[in-house]
């Protein structure tokens, strides 16, 4: 495989960013997400979506390999939604987060989700965050093993939540960005 470069997405990456976004979901989630639901994931409503948090200014890595944009993850300060738990905002409040990673089904295994998690760990440890959560389906086993192998531990808050109707349940993840220890 050639080289990978890590660079800062701009909005010229929202076509390939939602592509990715849409394949990724609908590879990596079969068997785990109702069949119905990741045929619903469209790429016109992903791209309307991308465009707006491009211009809004998330901070979005993408990876490059063989000139093409082969996968991505956006990041930033841990997000609370009106729905989070009191326990989790306070456990988090100080926390980077991994709001997602995605890479190309055909680029999976060459390991540039590993060079966009040491990427992402780099710019918030510059950020200064003292740690760094994530959320993972409970049932993604393949995910739960590579993130921890990226340094990340159960924090035993699981959540529930539904999609189109299926209650599904997302375990938090999280270790220090600079890998020292952490949550």
């Amino acid at each position: 495989m050639d080289p990978v470069t890590v660079r800062l997405a701009t909005v010229d990456d929202a076509e390939v960013i939602a592509a990715i976004h849409v394949d990724a979901w609908r590879y990596n989630y079969r068997d785990l997400i109702d069949d119905d639901t990741l045929a619903r994931r469209d790429f016109d409503s992903r791209l309307e979506t991308w465009r707006r948090e491009l211009e809004l200014g998330a901070e979005v890595l993408v990876a490059v390999q063989q000139r093409a944009v082969a996968g991505w993850t956006c990041l930033g300060a841990f997000r609370h939604p009106p729905a989070t738990r009191p326990d989790v905002r306070l456990a988090t409040q100080d926390w980077g987060e991994i709001h997602g990673l995605y890479v190309a089904p055909s680029f999976q295994r060459f390991g540039l989700g590993s060079r966009l998690l040491r990427e992402a760990f780099c710019v918030l440890e510059a950020q200064c965050f003292r740690d760094v959560g994530l959320w993972v389906l409970s049932n993604n086993l393949p995910a739960i093993r590579f993130y921890e192998a990226h340094g990340f531990h159960d924090q035993c808050r699981d959540q529930d939540f539904e999609i189109n109707g299926q209650p599904l349940v997302e375990k938090l993840l999280a270790r220090s960005p600079g890998g020292r220890g952490g949550a």
